[in-house]
C-alpha cells in the first residue's frame, strides 16, 4: 500500500512507550536517515500541520491525543498521496 502512496493511521496504537517519538517514527521509515534528521523532519511537518509534537519526548511521557500525533506525522512522513 505505501508503494501506492496510501497511508493508514490506526485507532490501536502501535508505539513502543520507552522509546521517543522520533525513534517511534524511525522504526516505520525504511530509507535509513539518522535519527537526528527524522526528528527534525517531524517536528517541521507537525508544527506545518497544526500538530506540535516534540520528538525527544518519550512516549510513555504523552497523553493519548499526543500519541496520535506521532501516528499521523508517522503517517505523513511516508508521503502519501492527499
Amino acid at each position: 500500500a505505501k508503494n501506492l502512496g496510501i497511508g493508514m493511521v490506526f485507532q490501536h496504537f502501535s508505539l513502543f512507550e520507552a522509546l521517543t517519538a522520533a525513534e517511534n517514527i524511525a522504526l516505520s521509515l525504511d530509507d535509513g536517515s539518522p535519527i537526528s534528521t527524522i526528528a527534525a523532519k517531524a517536528r517541521a511537518l507537525s508544527y506545518s500541520y497544526g500538530l506540535p509534537l516534540d520528538p525527544q519526548s518519550l512516549v510513555g511521557d504523552l497523553s493519548v491525543g499526543e500519541r496520535q500525533r506521532i501516528e499521523i506525522i508517522r503517517c505523513l512522513l511516508q508521503t502519501p498521496q492527499l
